[in-house]
């Protein structure tokens, strides 16, 4: 998609303009000569008929056989030799948040405490909400002590089996019931510290779901947390250009607010979305200060081939009777053909083009007045060094 200057949408009104205005006063000129035929057609016949005139057959030898040059259409043209130019792929997308998370409860229990705020910057591990303890310290510390009961009695179980006292069975069963306490401690100890919510990661407290004294099952989501340093912005890419984006690629981000920035391309998709069949292309933008928020819509440069392209007035520009976008050229002839182009980039400096010839002359002032296989006069402007300053409101 290419995003056009005023100038550039004035100048193509203006032609659409005057395309109008030629058909309509073409219309009115036919009109009027029919009307002028059907009244005065049989007198002049009569008079033609009556009295021929040598002079004028003469003329109509003369002017067969040798065309007055001096009656051609004169139209300014410029010499455009082709330049490399690095092409660019414009795309719409969002930005989003490098991470998200939702906050899960793990156990069940009523929130007897919330410590942070919605949109509170939290650190990994820090304490989000807390549930109510209950019996689960009593369940931790009543499996300490079977713990060491269960150390004590595999303890003994070894010594009778070292001395003969005691059977290999029995010490087998202490050291399973030893294990087993292993287990419920480190079970109780897991409940104990679900008590406690806590961030996952450095990032912003977004949302908050649950309040002080709601009850929670385990799974119950009780907010999110989104990691913004650094920023995403997501972009859908077609199958055709895909090809030429690679990981590392700088970029340029322009925000529906105006602010602008620098990425790099640090996602390509190896898979296309099944239902648009664009692939999706992330790009990464330092955010440490969480300026950049997700969502955002945001416009995106990325570098493209390299091709060979033509940089002209845009005022040369002209549309077809088709409606296409293109320019009026002269061949070594004098004659008139029409190009269509494709508008690569849009500036002050000119109009970048595709579609041409290596080396063409473009006519830039009086391509309105001329059609497509007619012969005309020139007056080459870039032998006079005003390449890139015409007037397009000149008279020939």
């Amino acid at each position: 998609m290419i995003h056009l200057s005023n100038k550039t949408v004035m100048i193509i009104m203006k032609i659409k303009l005057l395309k109008f205005v030629r058909t309509l006063y073409t219309n009115r000129v036919r009109i009027s000569l029919i009307l002028v035929l059907c009244i005065g057609g049989p007198w002049v016949l009569s008079e033609l008929m009556s009295k021929p005139s040598i002079e004028t057959a003469n003329a109509n030898i003369d002017q067969k056989a040798s065309p007055r040059i001096s009656n051609l259409v004169a139209v300014r043209t410029q010499k455009s030799i082709s330049k490399p130019f690095q092409s660019e792929l414009l795309l719409q997308g969002r930005t989003a948040a490098s991470r998200f998370v939702n906050l899960k409860a793990e156990i069940s229990g009523k929130i007897v405490e919330v410590l942070a705020k919605e949109g509170d910057f939290v650190r990994a591990g820090t304490a989000i909400l807390k549930i109510a303890v209950n019996d689960r310290a009593v369940r931790v510390e009543q499996a300490k002590a079977s713990l060491n009961q269960r150390r004590l009695q595999v303890d003994a179980a070894r010594k009778l089996a070292k001395e003969s006292f005691g059977t290999q069975v029995r010490l087998a069963e202490a050291e399973a019931q030893f294990s087993q306490a292993k287990v419920n401690l480190l079970r109780f100890n897991i409940d104990l510290e679900n008590t406690i919510i806590k961030a996952p990661f450095d990032g912003i407290f977004n949302s908050k779901t649950k309040d002080l004294g709601a009850f929670l099952n385990a799974g119950d989501i009780v907010g999110t947390i989104v990691d913004l340093s650094p920023i995403k912005i997501v972009v859908e890419v077609s199958e055709k250009d895909i090809g030429s984006l690679k990981t590392g690629m700088p970029g340029s981000i322009k925000l529906s607010d105006g602010s602008s920035y620098n990425g790099t391309v640090n996602y390509v998709a190896s898979l296309s979305d099944n239902s648009t069949r664009t692939f999706r292309v992330e790009l990464v933008v330092p955010n440490d200060s969480a300026n950049i928020l997700a969502g955002l819509a945001a416009q995106v440069n990325l570098p493209a081939e390299e091709i060979k392209a033509h940089q002209i007035p845009p005022s040369s520009l002209t549309l077809s009777d088709d409606g296409r976008i293109g320019v009026k050229i002269v061949s070594v002839l004098k004659t008139i053909s029409f190009r269509p182009v494709k508008i690569l980039n849009d500036g002050v400096s000119g109009t970048w083009v595709s579609g041409l010839e290596d080396e063409v002359d473009i006519v830039v002032v009086g391509q309105g007045y001329v059609n497509t296989g007619q012969l005309v006069t020139t007056v080459d402007v870039s032998e006079k060094g005003s390449k890139n300053t015409i007037n397009t409101d000149a008279n020939l």
